[in-house]
């Protein structure tokens, strides 16, 4: 019999079936065109009605399966938007979300944002893993995207054009942050195999050691803060001069010179050296432990800083000496040398070689007890030998070759053209640091020796993507040194910044944010005190279908409420709103229109001086006056010189 589904619920058996009442099968009778009955079981009975399927009753049956067995979808329990929030604050911060949606639009813009955040928090190329591990993340799209569409959007909508117009803005943006001067980190990385065409693609020194194409790009920082401000993408084969042209006469042209170059041990060669001296350029160059210039750095000067506080350079336990000499024996040419000494990592690196040889020498010694063949372990022939004394072998340190290794850890050297102090340099190549941190994420986002891209088009917008990434991953590097946190520590809580669903199908924000949860989002600016917002927005995105694919922050309290079916209920108009009913008496405070009136005449009169108004006249005055004009009444009798009226 097929599977059943026992794991589902029953359903009714089918009209036409029937049941085997010795095993509770339930089948059909069918003819096998031979003119023989034949059965087809499709279930078992739990009932003479009811019964489990199994698949043969699903594949005769798809309607009534669908019917009962709809796919049940159940929305996620809880959804992290503590990376959303975040990456929000800082694509605001930076305008780097803005400069995304004008070059590529809203819905690859967002889309970009989404990809970065799973890069950000999984350090992970796999596109094909996208949708799974960002189905409980709040995202800039409106859903989780295949990898499908994801290739399809590196290869047909990032086009090159697009892209260099992006690395314009964004250099725009930084010269207007008060970027002038930048130093150049370089590194290269393999890409596909399968990538055949194209002029990037070219034979090389590939890190896999295969015979394979690879491609370099040549990475912008800035010299205050090891912050990306631009890269470019260059043929494959040894990063030279010309490699150097392009980036160097972009970045003139946004009005940002080049201070030098920055290249880690993998560029350690005289060939690489004289073309960036032979271009004019400064250079401080990490060496090979198997150079000239850092052996003899390390055997003249190496007791000179070890723990010697009088050449420390850094609070860090980083101890530091300048000479001048020799970085290749073969060759003439002479740098600035510097070596360091790593305190903390030397101790710790002694420590682990120290465990790993007495460890070793153990695990040999066990092996000669047991009675088998003893052999030195893979690595350290250079520190443990087995002599034959007698019949038996025995397990000897070699402690010279042991105590040379252990006094070399920890210490490193470097050569620049610049006659600097130790704590310059060092701070210079921290740059780097910071730098080599972002390509190593690079690195890991285009697959570390693949590129995983089959097409230049599509190597291109996925390198576009990473370095949309690196900023972002750059700048929460930066909050979190300035806030004394750990990078990865953090990336971990903030993602567990979520919201759970209630019981009427809506988010809800759970205000448990800790002190740094808090002081290193509102380092971004994002209001920690309106997660209620937040959540807000992403229901009403969940619920309703007009909304704006650009994602703000939130500015003002707003309450949600579940929109229902129909249209919404209509609002009373104003004039026919109940009034307050008013009380008997006049209210309290009021004044009567008598006192309102004489109020507002006194405010019209203006206001007497001091004395007697100017022309008037006093008491006295004003007595004589009338007494005069009394005495001056007229007398009985027509006026002296009067004429009387004429006659008619």
């Amino acid at each position: 019999m097929a599977h059943i589904y026992w794991e589902l619920h029953e359903i009714p058996q089918p009209e036409g079936s029937y049941v085997n009442r010795s095993d509770g099968r339930v089948f059909l009778m069918s003819d096998d065109g031979n003119g023989k009955s034949k059965r087809r079981v499709i279930g078992h009975a739990t009932s003479d009605t009811m019964m489990h399927p199994n698949e043969l009753y699903r594949f005769l049956y798809p309607t009534e399966w669908e019917l009962q067995y709809h796919e049940k979808s159940f929305p996620a329990h809880e959804l992290h938007m503590g990376m959303y929030m975040l990456s929000l604050g800082i694509g605001y911060s930076t305008e780097l979300y803005k400069i995304l949606h004008e070059i590529y639009g809203p819905l690859y813009a967002n889309a970009i944002m989404d990809y970065a955040m799973y890069s950000i928090m999984d350090r992970n190329d796999t596109t094909q893993l996208f949708t799974d591990r960002m189905s409980r993340e709040v995202l800039f799209s409106k859903e989780a995207y295949s990898d499908t569409w994801y290739s399809d959007l590196f290869k047909r909508h990032m086009s090159e054009d697009a892209n260099h117009q992006f690395r314009l803005l964004w250099l725009k943006r930084c010269q207007q942050q008060g970027v002038s001067k930048v130093w150049l980190s370089i590194d290269g990385s393999n890409n596909d195999c399968s990538i055949s065409d194209g002029d990037l693609a070219e034979k090389g020194n590939a890190k896999s050691h295969r015979n394979t194409n690879i491609v370099s790009y040549i990475w912008a920082v800035d010299a205050s803060s090891g912050k990306p401000v631009t890269y470019q993408v260059n043929n494959g084969g040894m990063v030279d001069s010309k490699a150097f042209q392009k980036i160097v006469t972009v970045l003139k042209g946004a009005g940002i010179s080049v201070e030098g170059i920055i290249l880690d041990r993998g560029f350690c060669t005289h060939d690489v050296l004289t073309a960036i001296k032979e271009s004019g350029y400064a250079y401080i160059l990490m060496l090979k432990s198997d150079t000239y210039g850092h052996t003899k750095m390390l055997e003249e000067h190496s007791e000179d800083i070890r723990w010697k506080v009088s050449n420390v350079v850094s609070e860090d336990g980083i101890f530091g000496i300048r000479s001048k000499g020799k970085v290749f024996g073969s060759h003439l040419d002479e740098a600035f040398l510097y070596l360091y000494y790593d305190g903390v990592n030397g101790s710790e690196r002694s420590v682990t070689l120290i465990r790993k040889v007495i460890r070793g020498a153990e695990q040999m010694r066990k092996a000669i007890a047991s009675g088998e063949n003893p052999a030195v372990p893979k690595g350290l022939g250079s520190y443990l030998e087995l002599r034959k004394e007698g019949s038996s072998h025995v397990v000897h340190y070699k402690y010279e070759a042991w105590q040379k290794a252990v006094d070399e850890k920890g210490f490193c050297s470097i050569a620049s053209s610049e006659e600097l102090e130790p704590a310059r340099i060092h701070e210079l190549y921290h740059l780097r640091d910071a730098s080599e941190k972002q390509f190593m994420i690079l690195k890991s986002q285009l697959g570390f020796d693949v590129t995983r891209v089959h097409s230049i088009d599509s190597l291109m917008g996925k390198f576009a993507v990473c370095f949309v990434a690196a900023v972002l991953r750059s700048e929460i590097m930066t909050a979190c040194h300035e806030l004394e946190l750990d990078t990865n520590r953090m990336l971990r809580e903030i993602d567990r910044i979520s919201l759970v669903l209630l019981p009427d199908g809506t988010y809800s924000e759970i205000n448990n944010l800790s002190i740094r949860q808090t002081q290193f989002l509102e380092f971004f600016k994002v209001p920690t005190n309106k997660l209620g917002e937040f959540a807000v927005d992403i229901n009403r995105r969940l619920i309703n279908p007009i909304n704006s694919q650009m994602h703000k922050m939130p500015e003002a309290s707003v309450s949600f409420a579940k929109k229902h079916r129909g249209r919404p209920p209509k609002q009373k108009e104003a004039s026919k709103q109940e009034k307050v009913k008013r009380m008997p008496g006049r209210p309290k405070g009021s004044k009567n229109k008598k006192t309102l009136e004489r109020e507002a005449n006194a405010i019209n009169i203006p206001r007497r001086k001091p004395g007697r108004p100017k022309g008037s006249k006093n008491k006295k005055t004003l007595e004589r006056e009338a007494l005069v004009a009394q005495q001056a009444k007229r007398k009985p009798g027509r006026p002296k010189g009067s004429k009387n009226k004429p006659k008619k």
